[in-house]
């Protein structure tokens, strides 16, 4: 039994290091405890061959507030980012889906190209778009608002009507509504795509979580890190330990101890405890009340609700190390290179979302999936040799278990399939090839704890996210067990690596303790 300490976290990624700094800083012991070596969670590197370094979890940062990373002094403390550019939408046929101001001849949309109807339309859905999610930013570092807050808030503005259309319409419906012609239609076929077949259009005020703080108009860091995801992790561990925060990694915790209704510690898999006054749990809901507490412990109705979120909905992942850069069939820049700045996504038409979902539903890996292919060397030359890339690869949905066969047996001819599909579009990728990984569902699961696999720990579906994430009982980021809060990515405003639920829930703890 090691001393008694003011609160334990478990989980040492980027929540529960943001969680942690902010509740030290307040004067709380604080313990973080992580089932793996080292610390970061999804927000790592690894030079998965000599000189090649990948950031084999999260890839991209977009979505962490500027006030986190001023409060964390981040960028003082060495955060550099390398800006990617916006993304093309590439199709079978030979054209894509760009930027309107690319006016090219494969450009499906250029603005030369549209109708003064289609204009207008675009600016309709881009306004409603941006009203959606302008009421639903102010609530992006508090606990999340019900439905009738929302409406409330929205009552005797033009964002009442947007609210409702959101509420009430499927997303496809909605962009029928205001988008004229199919190529317009297609064009934003890929929104929500990952989440589930045509959700409801209230799905889109996830959008939030990249959006300007409404009162000072400031944004969070967009890019690559320099040097890897994990250099970003580096620099919360930097932030926590100045803050007095102690970290222990390869400490998996077994079971959340509970007395009388109340949090009173942890106990590992090695059978060692811990006394705590305050419990964190940043692993995802299903980890926390499925295998980490009993029925004993939470209502077993409770058990069986979280037992039904939505986590079955994975990804894969595609690593290469690749000699040349991919060259695209359908783009028709002066600049080959021009597209790898960016972010390259395949064939994304309603059509494929629809056959992806039916595949996922039939337990078996999508024929032609969505994917979005990066080369994070092309803007950061340190993670790869001289004149070669790496190439990071999310491929979605994925199933996270098969309805016929293992992943152990399937992956290798998966992979291939991919890799078949992505030379369809680009010729020379196959050849390019040095090496590979795949890393399937099960793997995202073994490796980084994710239920499933699900890089959100839940879906962001409709349900799923504002007052509904996880549960609306457990929204406000504290559960029926007394003591015990959670601050993943399973609870508002969701995944990405954004830090926030982190520091939402260290914003309540401090709450309830009567610190602010």
């Amino acid at each position: 039994m090691t001393p008694k300490i003011d609160l334990a976290i478990i989980g040492a990624g980027h929540n529960g290091l943001v969680a942690a700094t902010y509740l030290a800083r307040a004067g709380l012991k604080v313990r973080v405890y992580e089932r793996r070596a080292g610390f970061g969670g999804a927000t790592l590197q690894e030079e998965l061959w000599p000189g090649y370094t990948f950031s084999t979890g999260a890839h991209l940062l977009h979505s962490v507030p500027a006030v986190i990373v001023r409060d964390l002094q981040l960028k003082e403390r060495g955060l550099q980012l390398v800006p990617r550019d916006e993304a093309f939408y590439l199709h079978a046929d030979g054209t894509y889906h760009g930027n309107i101001a690319v006016d090219r001849p494969n450009n499906r949309v250029g603005r030369s190209k549209l109708t003064p109807a289609e204009l207008t339309g675009l600016e309709r859905y881009n306004q409603f778009k941006q009203e959606l999610v302008g009421l639903v930013r102010p609530y992006l570092l508090r606990t999340p608002p019900t439905l009738a807050e929302l409406q409330a808030r929205a009552a005797g503005t033009p964002a009442a009507e947007t609210l409702r259309l959101a509420t009430t319409m499927r997303l496809w419906e909605l962009q029928d509504h205001f988008l004229p012609t199919e190529r317009l239609r297609e064009a934003f076929a890929t929104e929500a795509s990952a989440v589930i077949e045509n959700p409801l259009a209230f799905a889109l005020a996830y959008g939030a979580m990249d959006a300007p703080d409404p009162l000072t108009g400031e944004r969070g860091p967009f890019g690559f890190v320099r040097g890897g995801m994990g250099r970003f992790a580096e620099l919360l561990v930097a932030a926590a330990r100045e803050a007095g925060v102690e970290l222990e990694d390869n400490r998996p915790v077994e079971r959340i101890l509970v007395e009388q209704g109340r949090a009173t510690g942890l106990r590992f898999k090695d059978g060692a405890e811990v006394r705590c006054g305050l419990v964190l749990s940043c692993a995802d809901p299903k980890v926390t009340f499925l295998r980490l507490l009993t029925d004993q412990d939470v209502d077993p109705q409770l058990r069986r609700r979280v037992d039904g979120l939505i986590s079955h909905v994975s990804c894969y992942k595609l690593l290469a190390a690749v000699s040349e850069l991919p060259r695209w069939k359908a783009w028709d820049g002066a600049d080959p290179d021009e597209p790898s700045r960016g972010s390259m996504q395949l064939d994304m038409t309603r059509d494929i979302v629809r056959e992806c979902y039916a595949d996922l539903a039939a337990g078996q890996p999508p024929r032609r999936p969505m994917l979005s292919f990066n080369v994070p060397s092309m803007l950061d030359p340190t993670l790869a040799p001289a004149g070669h890339h790496t190439a990071s690869i999310y491929i979605y949905p994925a199933p996270a278990k098969l309805a016929q066969g293992t992943w152990a047996e399937r992956k290798r001819a998966v992979a291939e399939s991919i890799i078949d599909y992505i030379t369809g579009f680009a010729p020379n990728f196959r050849r390019s090839i040095i090496n590979y990984e795949f890393r399937t569902p099960q793997d995202l699961e073994s490796r980084l704890g994710l239920t499933d696999g699900c890089i959100w720990h839940l879906q962001h579906t409709p349900e799923q996210i504002l007052g509904g994430r996880p549960l609306p009982e457990l929204a406000n980021y504290r559960t029926p067990v007394r003591g015990l809060y959670l601050g993943g990515s399973g609870q508002h405003p969701g995944g990405e690596v954004s830090g926030i639920p982190g520091h939402n829930a260290a914003q309540e703890i401090l709450r309830d303790l009567g610190k602010v």
